[in-house]
């Protein structure tokens, strides 16, 4: 007989139906609210402004450039290595509106509509003709209930002035390994925990598990973390997998390094303590279940079977409820 009840079993059936999408994703495709635009304006021999304009969709907004702590991941604008020019002063930009973010349910910095950032940039020699100038802009964007992942952004700007389009845009590759279905066993995976210590998905057999990805820059997942610890009192395994890069094709050293200290932070001082995997075991597992935005989460009866991808905690609340009772 199975352990859950009529109502649950219908539910199961419908969700197994279902087209797999988790927060933030389109049918389509990927947003892409923001257009950037640059052109470098020489002000003389050894001075160079190079200006970045973003042109913002109506209800989406970026931030600004300053950390806000326990906030998203703010707007960062580099020049990538290799070239004759360095960066020679502070980033000039129009004062940002400041308002709670009920993403990340603090107050922080943002622009809306159109924003220009002006990059002080020197030449380490003499420039001859038109030169080419490489700029890379780090951004996330969100709506008052989405967040997208951040993006890496390479565009480039000729020295005189005139304008030219991005190289290219961050975008996930389409996985090309075979997703697990609803119902599968799920296969045994292993992780390395926030503390350097390594662990097999195996051992959690014989208790109902949800897998939750999340990322410090994922409002609705820090959000869900004070219901997440409800279920786990309850006696709901739980596997933080903290994907940083989720959706990123390109990842610098120090977007990484910031994002997996934030991460650490908030597992500390909000009193999350199930295990929590690294971004680098966490993204193969993400490839095997599909994920390409946060959050996810996807819940596991103590069989090791796949039963639900799970996007709201009110599905959560029957799905759950019924696999704990059943392990009693």
């Amino acid at each position: 007989m199975s352990p859950y009840g009529p109502s649950v079993l219908i539910l199961l059936a419908a969700l197994s139906l279902l087209p797999v999408r988790v927060w933030g994703q389109q049918e389509d495709a990927t947003p892409n609210p923001v257009k950037w635009t640059v052109k470098a304006n020489p002000k003389d021999p050894d001075r160079i402004i190079i200006e970045l304009t973003a042109e913002i969709e109506r209800g989406w907004h970026l931030y600004s450039t300053e950390r806000v702590e326990g906030g998203p991941s703010p707007t960062r604008i580099t020049l990538p290595p290799g070239q004759t020019f360095e960066i020679s002063g502070e980033i000039d930009s129009p004062a940002p509106q400041s308002s709670y973010d009920p993403n990340f349910q603090v107050a922080t910095e943002s622009y809306e509509g159109s924003v220009t950032f002006k990059l002080p940039v020197k030449s380490l020699r003499p420039i001859i003709g038109a030169e080419k100038i490489r700029v890379q802009v780090r951004y996330q964007t969100c709506t008052t209930t989405i967040c997208l992942a951040p993006k890496l952004l390479e565009l480039e700007a000729t020295v005189d002035g005139s304008e030219a389009k991005p190289l290219g845009v961050t975008k996930a590759e389409t996985p090309t390994t075979n997703l697990l279905a609803v119902g599968t066993i799920v296969p045994d995976f292993d992780f390395t925990d926030f503390k350097g210590q390594r662990h097999s998905f195996s051992e959690f057999r014989g208790r109902a598990v949800l897998l939750d990805f999340w990322a410090s820059w994922c409002g609705p997942c820090l959000a869900d973390i004070p219901e997440l610890k409800k279920y786990h009192g309850r006696g709901l395994e739980i596997i933080g997998m903290n994907s940083e890069t989720i959706g990123q094709k390109e990842v610098d050293a120090i977007f990484l390094k910031e994002a997996e200290a934030r991460a650490h932070e908030i597992v500390a001082t909000r009193g999350v303590n199930w295990p929590q995997s690294v971004n680098a075991t966490s993204l193969p597992v993400a490839l095997r279940f599909g994920v390409e935005s946060l959050p996810a989460k996807f819940l596991i009866d103590r069989e090791g079977r796949l039963i639900a991808r799970i996007d709201k905690l009110s599905v959560l609340e029957v799905m759950a409820g019924n696999l704990l009772k059943s392990e009693r």
